[in-house]
């Protein structure tokens, strides 16, 4: 059986499970970046690929019983919410922890080879198959408006290993920072570094929009053009350098961020959203 059908078997009854369940807080990139890069992908498809986009996420709705979430913009967060409803059997899926290894130990386990990048080829191989169906494609869609999120972010493509963390430090969620409401510095980037402030879904059209236009003027899509070739290899080590160049190099001592680092960090995640949602508004273009 193909990947995409033992997909399409597992997905079979997701609709029914998850009508009764509630939600919890989401994680990577948090609600609010992971619907900026939605949003800026969604600006940027032509009129035809936009609607069957739509009916694509409609396809789906069932699996989420909140009407204001139907839409490509929030259901940018759907991945995690089923991750926060008790569906772990995808939690591999969002990052590649790319061992970090400045200590120079003689032994660093390597990237898993069930990671978000091989998952994107899948399912972006996936939704371009003429041979594949309207509920594969739709599934696919869905993993595919998180992913680029997640990919984007520095802390989803690396792990930083040492001798306290030998196996990694679970990209940076057991590296300590000092900031406000944040613990460790994989949650001060899901954060944007506060760039951002904090949405949820079902108010996402009070601000996603606006943000997304200003995200957009600041980073248009001209400056990157060449930079959009579908690529998730080379996206997750873009990812990595960033992380361990801006994130680890330059942490504080005991993680006391700055005011210099949180610029930078704010600067590299405003850069990080824009691309992420200009990449998928070039593979949905293509694709649909």
């Amino acid at each position: 059986m193909s990947f995409s059908l033992r997909i399409s078997a597992a997905m079979a009854g997701l609709g029914a499970m998850l009508s009764f369940l509630h939600p919890a807080p989401a994680q990577a990139w948090w609600e609010t970046g992971h619907m900026l890069t939605a949003q800026v992908a969604y600006d940027n498809l032509k009129p035809e690929v936009r609607a069957k986009a739509d009916k694509l996420i409609a396809y789906l709705d069932n699996t989420e019983p909140d009407a204001s979430r139907h839409h490509f913009v929030p259901v940018s967060v759907w991945m995690d919410e089923t991750k926060a409803r008790g569906l772990n059997a995808f939690n591999e899926w969002h990052y590649i922890n790319i061992p970090y290894n400045p200590e120079g130990l003689a032994k660093v386990v390597d990237a898993k080879d069930t990671n978000i990048v091989a998952v994107i080829q899948t399912m972006a191989a996936t939704l371009k198959d003429p041979r594949t169906s309207d509920f594969e494609k739709a599934f696919a869609l869905r993993i595919l408006l998180h992913l680029f999120g997640d990919i984007h972010q520095p802390y989803h493509a690396v792990g930083k290993v040492s001798h306290e963390h030998p196996e990694g430090d679970l990209g940076g969620n057991r590296t300590p920072v000092v900031y406000p409401n944040m613990k460790n510095i994989h949650a001060f980037w899901d954060s944007t570094a506060g760039l951002f402030p904090e949405v949820k879904p079902p108010d996402w059209q009070k601000q996603i929009p606006g943000l997304s236009a200003q995200l957009q003027k600041q980073h248009p899509r001209a400056g990157v053009v060449t930079q959009l070739e579908f690529a998730p290899q080379a996206w997750a080590e873009e990812s990595y350098k960033l992380a361990v160049k801006h994130g680890y190099e330059t942490l504080p001592a005991e993680g006391k961020v700055d005011q210099a680092y949180i610029k930078k960090a704010q600067e590299i995640c405003a850069e990080r959203l824009a691309l992420g949602g200009y990449r998928l508004a070039e593979l949905l273009n293509g694709s649909l």
